[in-house]
This record gives structure tokens, C-alpha cells and sequence, in this order.
């Protein structure tokens, strides 16, 4: 046998110069084969797919707890409307692909078990333009797509489920970035040697761009991005600094990769790109939304002001200023900014729709309502409109009106706005139905994880309860509450989201 592109092929099949052509059935053949060796991966050890999945619920859990994601419905669509684009390219695979945005400063980005891949909004915000961004997403679902940690963990002889949550997340996470700490969470689950082995390789990075870069082409993503971006976190070392070990780092030789994808990019120079569908403007809008929710307010508002002196007709920078001085409490400037960018960019739903958001927070929820109007069709400010809109309607007495945009809230998806239960509560109060507003309030608290008013709001909504479906929740509810309360102290935590 010999090989072609890690495809085994007879000897007898005979393609030499000179020699009679293969006929075209055959060669249609090979090609296919060849083809698909380029979406795949090579084989190797790796865990099971059902211990994988074990190991995927385990370190979500972790994440949760040790990270902050950011739920922000805009900024997600656009993350996850690209991963969805990429991971169309895929061959068949066990895992379902979900993307995600980490709030943190740190320029990185990780696959984990099971396919969910986590992108940091700092480097979200340093990219400059989708093609980049779809170059890191392509390139981490090319680990995943290889099931590079698999085999890592299946390498270190670690069999434990729990054991292999702890090292992983203090290998890929940096325990939220600090050298010392993630060596120390390493170091005292496991011996140096095993953590040596937990640690991508170059050829396992070398797989991931080869992969990567064929799938962000078949998407219609320009592969030029990739080697834009990685030079970007190369330039920032990643983590922001070279005195980490080599194996708390989850991607080395970062030169020799450049090196490689310049390389590529030569061989492939010629060929054309299709269009990915992606509007350049609204990669812009959300890299300066995530900039201005969820930067640093300082530093956040120094870079946008001078970002914004040698670019002043940029709609997008006077976005992001503006919500960041939303967040300083500066709310005639952040409309000002606002007013600016509507004239640069006329009707911007986006725009409109945070100019709403202010006047409500100015008490002023008749221009919120007229701002917010023709909003409907645009898919990416569902949620926030209903939200935002039932304040508006709230703070103006229509109650009915109200109720249903923030029960549509609740169908859409109840855990990035969970004040919506807040509100019900209110509207039920102001109609004097008592038990239905102590079950909302003790809905919103549990939301929150504030265990003690959860439980308080709860018990005391039972008496006078009359639906049977909101009574099993209430018990339900209550029943976990107690049992926490056996083992966990509660605590009370801000959910961090932006309120009116």
C-alpha cells in the first residue's frame, strides 16, 4: 500500500507520468476520500464519548461557578451564528457545538470536553473584524473536532471524573488567569508529570489550523483572518505574560504556527471565497457593545474617547462610549453619543433600542415607548425590547400590556433577564393578587440565588395559590431550598445583568 494525504491506496493503482490516465469513476472516488481525510482527524486514544460527556457536564458546572458568562442575547447570536456557520463544514460528530463568551479581560479562547468553546470578551474586543473571529472559533473547533483534550486526559491515565474537572480547569482557565493560583489548583490534584502531558502539542495545534482553516474557507470566512488574529494574541502573549508554564498555557508555538499558516494561505492564495452573510457593521456594533458593557469603565472610556478622535464618524465607537457612560451614571452624555450615532447611522436598531433603554433610566417612559417602536422584527433585540419595553409600559400603568411582553421574556429565555419575575411581582401586588406576587418574588430570588427570600417568598405564596402548575413549582422549589440549606449556607449574589 502506499499513501496518499494519510489515505492508503493499492499499489496497483497505477498514476504515475506518462501512464494511462485513471478512469473517471475511480478518480471521482479518490477525490471523495481525500476530501473527507481533510475534514477528519487521525485517529487516537482518546475517552470513551460517554465519559467525555460525563467530563463536559462536570466542567460546565465549573465554569459556572469559577467564570462569568456573558448571556448578552446580541453579542451571543453573532458568536454563535458563526460557530453555527463553521461547524456546518464538520464531518458527523458526537457532540452537540456551543459557543460561548467568557468575561474576562484575557485575550484567549478554549475548547472544552464536549464540544463547547469559549471565547474571551477581551479578545472579542480586539479583533477587527469577523474573519478574525471566525479564525480563533475554527480554529478551536478544530480541537474539538480532533478531540484533542480527550486525548490528553486519556494520555495522563486519569480516570477519575471529578480529578479531571479540577486539573482542566486550572490548565485551560489559568484559574481566572493568574499564573501562581492555576499552577497551585494543577499541583494539588496531580504530580508535575501528569500535568506536563495536559498540554496541547504543536501537532495537535498544527492539526487544529490545518482543520480550522479548511473549515473557516468552506464558510465563507477569508483564512486570512486566522493568522491576523493569531498575531494579534501573540502580540499580547495570550495570557498577558511569559512567566506561566508551558503547560498552563493552552496554546503553544504560536511563531511556528504563524509560520505555517503564512504558508498555507500561499499555497491557497488563488482560491476564491464565498460570502459568509456576515455585515461588517454588525461586528462592529457588537465588539464595541461587549467593549462598553463590560470593560473596565476607566480604561474602557480612555480607549473609546480616543478611538474616537481619529475616527469621529465611527457610529460603532459612539455606541460603545455611550453605553459605557451609561454605566458611569452619565446618561445626558451617553444620549448625546447615542443622538450622534443615529445620525451616522440612521434608524440602527441597536441604537435606538439603548436610546429607550436611557430615557427610562431618565424617568422619561413615553420617548422610551416611541423609541422602541418598529423594533419587532429585528431578531437580536427580541429579548432586550420585550424587556425593556414592558418597563416602559409598567412605569406607565399598563399593566396588561406590560404582563405580556414580560411573560414573552419568560418563554424566550428567563435567565438573562431574571428582574422580569421582579416585575410580575409587581404587577400582581398593584392588582392585589398577594399570592401570585410573593410566587414571582420568590421566583426572582431563587434566580438570583438568594436562597433565604427565595424560601420565605415561596412558603408564603402556598396559602393563596390557585393554579395547580405554579403550586407544584412553588413546592418543588421549596423542597430543593430545604435540603440546600442543610449543607450550603445561602448566599445572596448580583446577577450582574444591566437594569433599568
Amino acid at each position: 500500500m502506499v499513501a496518499l494525504s494519510g489515505v492508503e491506496i493499492p499499489k496497483d493503482i497505477k498514476y504515475r507520468i506518462g501512464m494511462k490516465p485513471l478512469k473517471s469513476k475511480l478518480l471521482s472516488t479518490i477525490v471523495a476520500i481525500v476530501l473527507v481525510v481533510s475534514l477528519s482527524c487521525s485517529p487516537a486514544l482518546a475517552l470513551s464519548i460517554k465519559k467525555e460527556k460525563e467530563m463536559a457536564q462536570k466542567f460546565m458546572a465549573m465554569i459556572r461557578n469559577q467564570m462569568t458568562l456573558i448571556d448578552d442575547p446580541m453579542a451571543l447570536s453573532l458568536v454563535r451564528e458563526i460557530g453555527k456557520r463553521l461547524v456546518a463544514q464538520l464531518p458527523p460528530q458526537p457532540f452537540e457545538y456551543t459557543f460561548y463568551i467568557v468575561d474576562s479581560d484575557q485575550f484567549n479562547a478554549f475548547a472544552t470536553p464536549g464540544a463547547n468553546i469559549f471565547v474571551n470578551r477581551g479578545l472579542i474586543t480586539s479583533l477587527d473584524n469577523s474573519d478574525e473571529l471566525a479564525g480563533i472559533l475554527g480554529h478551536e473547533s478544530g480541537h474539538a473536532a480532533c478531540r484533542h483534550i480527550s486525548q490528553m486526559l486519556d494520555k495522563a491515565k486519569l480516570v477519575n471524573i471529578g480529578t479531571l474537572a479540577g486539573v482542566l480547569a486550572g490548565v485551560l482557565l489559568g484559574a481566572k488567569g493568574g499564573g501562581d493560583s492555576a499552577q497551585a489548583v494543577v499541583m494539588g490534584t496531580m504530580a508535575t508529570g501528569q500535568t506536563a502531558m495536559l498540554a496541547y502539542s504543536r501537532e495537535n495545534e498544527e492539526e487544529a489550523d490545518q482543520k480550522g482553516l479548511v473549515y473557516i474557507k468552506k464558510a465563507g470566512f477569508s483564512p486570512d483572518g486566522l493568522l491576523t488574529g493569531l498575531e494579534k494574541i501573540r502580540a499580547n502573549d495570550w495570557y498577558g505574560t511569559e512567566s506561566i508554564p508551558g503547560y498552563l498555557k493552552t496554546h503553544p508555538g504560536s511563531k511556528e504556527r504563524i509560520i505555517y499558516i503564512q504558508s498555507w494561505l500561499q499555497d491557497h492564495v488563488k482560491e476564491p471565497v464565498t460570502d459568509n452573510g456576515i455585515d461588517p457593521a454588525r461586528f462592529e456594533m457588537v465588539r464595541y457593545r461587549l467593549a462598553g458593557l463590560y470593560g473596565q469603565k476607566d480604561v474602557t472610556e480612555t480607549m473609546l474617547t480616543q478611538k474616537l478622535k481619529k475616527d469621529p464618524d465611527n457610529a460603532a465607537i459612539h455606541y460603545g462610549l455611550a453605553l459605557l457612560l451609561v454605566r458611569k451614571s452619565r446618561l445626558d452624555q451617553a444620549l448625546s453619543h447615542l443622538k450622534q450615532g443615529l445620525v451616522l447611522k440612521v434608524f440602527d436598531p441597536w441604537i435606538l433600542m439603548e436610546m429607550g433603554r436611557v430615557y427610562l433610566l431618565k424617568g422619561e417612559p413615553e420617548k422610551a415607548l416611541e423609541v422602541f417602536q418598529g423594533l419587532d422584527t429585528v431578531a437580536d433585540l427580541k429579548l432586550p425590547l420585550l424587556f425593556y419595553r414592558g418597563n416602559a409600559r409598567h412605569d406607565l400603568g399598563m399593566l396588561a400590556k406590560a404582563r405580556e411582553d414580560f411573560m414573552g421574556v419568560i418563554e424566550a429565555d428567563d435567565k438573562i433577564f431574571p428582574r422580569v419575575y421582579y416585575n410580575l411581582a409587581s404587577i400582581a401586588g398593584q392588582e392585589g393578587k398577594q399570592g401570585l406576587s410573593h410566587f414571582y418574588l420568590g421566583i426572582y430570588y431563587h434566580k438570583i440565588a438568594d436562597g433565604k427570600n427565595a424560601l420565605f417568598h415561596l412558603e408564603k405564596s402556598l396559602p393563596d395559590l390557585i393554579d395547580p402548575d405554579r403550586i407544584e413549582k412553588a413546592r418543588k422549589i421549596i423542597a430543593e431550598l430545604k435540603k440546600q440549606k442543610k449543607t450550603v449556607l445561602f448566599k445572596s449574589r448580583r446577577s450582574g445583568l444591566v437594569k433599568p
